[in-house]
């Protein structure tokens, strides 16, 4: 049946930024607002296009609420809420507005639907021929509502630049800083210690060959039987093969 949309923006008022989780889609939750809280704030020619070029009939309606962060095609991925003095609620995506449930009861106990039960472009909803229709769109009031939908976006996206430049610089801003901190204490840290190896100068070892050692290598595998030419003798206390001790 039909709502008392006078007594909403009081309820705005009282709970306005509470989250409302939703039982579909899940993981969403409705962010409770007015239009002022909105990415369409301030933009009451929209709030009027919405009740005149989408539905079968003009209808009153107010901003309830918005999904912030929804897949979809809305401008900033924000779908903004409407309930309609009917008591439909609608979400708005870019030019189209999409039926999500029948009540805020439904909205909230069984959730939104979306893509909607049923959608509405902007302008479908006067009967007229292609011709006509056509006419309307090109029209000095449509044209005036387009255009003023446009240079809305297009503040925004200059305004969501230039946050993201600041923010880019103040980023630049703080490496730089960090990095001189980096090389002030590079500058008052002592020198690593070099280590032993770095300062004490090494002759490799030198090979000596088997044969300059006086010794020729066992003929075959036998432990502790060699040959000793040398000349000097052994002093060995054990008897082992070849010894001449």
């Amino acid at each position: 049946g039909f709502v008392d949309l006078a007594k909403i923006p009081n309820i705005l008022k009282r709970h306005c930024g509470a989250l409302i989780p939703l039982v579909k889609p899940k993981s969403y939750c409705v962010r409770v607002c007015g239009q002022e809280d909105t990415v369409y704030a301030g933009n009451e020619d929209e709030l009027e296009a919405w009740k005149d070029f989408y539905l079968p009939e003009r209808m009153e309606m107010k901003v309830i609420g918005a999904i912030d962060d929804f897949p979809c095609e809305a401008f900033g991925l924000q779908l903004v809420l409407l309930l309609c003095e009917d008591g439909n609620i609608y979400a708005y995506e870019d030019e189209v507005l999409h039926l999500v449930a029948r009540s805020l009861k439904e909205l909230f106990s069984s959730g939104m639907t979306f893509p909607g039960i049923e959608t509405f472009q902007l302008g479908e909803c006067f009967e007229y021929t292609e011709e006509e229709y056509n006419k309307i769109m090109k029209s000095s009031e449509v044209k005036e509502v387009k255009e003023e939908h446009r240079k809305f976006r297009e503040s925004l996206d200059l305004e969501l630049l230039q946050a993201l430049t600041d923010f880019k610089e103040q980023m630049k801003a703080e490496l730089t800083t960090a990095s001189d901190i980096q090389t002030e204490e590079e500058k008052i840290r002592p020198k690593e210690a070099l280590m032993c190896w770095d300062v004490v100068h090494q002759n490799p070892m030198p090979v000596v060959p088997w044969k300059q050692q006086g010794v020729v290598p066992y003929q075959h595998w036998s432990p502790l039987h060699y040959t000793n030419t040398s000349s000097s003798k052994c002093n060995c206390s054990v008897g082992v093969q070849g010894c001449e001790n």
